[in-house]
């Protein structure tokens, strides 16, 4: 995590900035927003992003503040970003431990007229999910949990995230609420299929147990009654111990897992180890905090990953 000093300076960068922002504020406001024809929204995180982009449909440039294929957890952006964050017209963060500085932030945003919105407010609690792998693995980091933001790996959550955010669009461009309600009736109906197909696969499977990289898939395996067993904590960064490793390992064989689960950006090499040492194989289980820019050209986004995510698991947990 980033230090003490670190955070300090960003937060006095963050003040000059944001005072020189509101000296030159222009308090003559055109009836479009900042003279624009389409309203401008940023977001912290790749979800929020995708969200709003679908439930925009064109009457929003929607900018993403974390860049792609970077690592959302410790991510902060630069005085030079915070101003144009400053300048938009909706700014949609998540809140909690995955985007901190946003926090810090939003209440001078929207005295400012951006329409700020904490998208999952209330919906964060590890311990509403906390399962056997949890319980029976050796918790080094158990000092550095706090509330799990992974909410969007619940596809039922998700609903709510989205539904705020067209909230959101509409306050701030009311004359456009029936198009950004419509694309969220749209967009929630993919979140119900969605939901009915992770439903469906896992309704009647006797394996349930997988193992991840990093601990972000409490959400979806408290949803689908399944049980993740996590080698790192909340943050893909938090190393296991010798000790710790050793113990996986006895509980892979213990419980019969087959394959050892791993995110393309936080790397495979601790996933392989485990699975050399319990004669495993590996797969991809994409917690969809971000995208790369090749995924993106290639036309991917939160269903196919989600999508993908689905077959992996099923894969895992076959007989």
């Amino acid at each position: 995590m980033k230090g003490k000093g670190v955070t300090a300076v960003f937060l006095s960068l963050l003040v000059i900035v944001l005072t020189l922002s509101a000296c030159s504020f222009n308090t003559d406001t055109p009836a479009s927003p900042h003279g624009q024809e389409k309203i401008r929204v940023y977001t912290t995180i790749y979800p929020l992003y995708d969200f709003a982009l679908k439930i925009a449909g064109g009457r929003a440039e929607v900018v993403n503040v974390t860049p792609a294929g970077v690592e959302a957890h410790d991510f902060e952006p630069s005085p030079r970003t915070v101003a144009d964050i400053y300048e938009a017209d909706v700014f949609i963060y998540l809140g909690g431990p995955m985007d901190p500085w946003a926090e810090k932030i939003a209440k001078q945003l929207a005295e400012k007229g951006v329409v700020a919105v904490a998208a999952a407010e209330g919906l964060l609690g590890d311990e509403d999910h906390e399962n056997e792998g949890d319980r029976d693995r050796d918790r080094d980091h158990d000092h550095d949990r706090g509330p799990d933001p992974h909410v969007w790996l619940d596809p039922v959550i998700s609903k709510t995230l989205a539904e705020r955010i067209a909230q959101a669009l509409i306050a701030a461009d009311g004359e456009n609420a029936d198009h950004y309600r419509q694309n969220f009736e749209v967009l929630k109906a993919r979140l119900d299929d969605l939901d009915k197909k992770f439903r469906e696969a896992f309704s009647g499977v006797k394996k349930r147990d997988f193992v991840v990289n990093h601990d972000a898939f409490g959400y979806l395996a408290r949803r689908y009654n399944l049980n993740q067993i996590a080698i790192r904590g909340l943050s893909p960064q938090q190393e296991p111990s010798p000790r710790k490793l050793a113990e996986l390992a006895r509980i892979c064989r213990e419980k019969d897992i087959k394959y050892i689960f791993f995110e393309t950006a936080a790397g495979s090499k601790l996933a392989e180890t485990l699975a050399r040492e319990v004669g495993a194989g590996t797969l991809v289980l994409n917690p969809i905090e971000s995208m790369t820019e090749d995924e993106m050209k290639a036309g991917e986004d939160y269903f196919s990953a989600m999508e993908k995510n689905l077959e992996n698991l099923k894969k895992a947990l076959a007989e």
